[in-house]
């Protein structure tokens, strides 16, 4: 079995269209305003009302999808999602 080194620059050639785009806890308490200490917090509570649910939960963490992000940012408040 051959090994394969991953370069970072390599990576960012990988086209990924923009409503893709990834989100760790860090990116994503950055966007709300949070710390990513408060994002992994409400997560752990399942306190969707300030964050949305993640897309994937990974070995590494969950992420979010930009475009999810965005769908729940437009939302109403009163929405069951966000009214937690």
């Amino acid at each position: 079995m051959m090994l394969v080194m991953v370069k970072e620059a390599d990576l960012n050639e990988i086209d990924v269209p923009d409503d893709y785009e990834v989100l760790d806890a860090t990116a994503l308490g950055r966007r709300l305003g949070f710390k990513r200490d408060t994002v992994l917090t409400y997560l752990s509570r399942r306190n969707f009302g300030r964050i949305p649910r993640p897309n994937r939960q990974l070995a590494m963490g969950p992420i979010w999808y930009e475009k999810s992000v965005k769908e729940w940012e437009t939302k109403p408040e009163g929405d069951s999602e966000r009214a937690e």
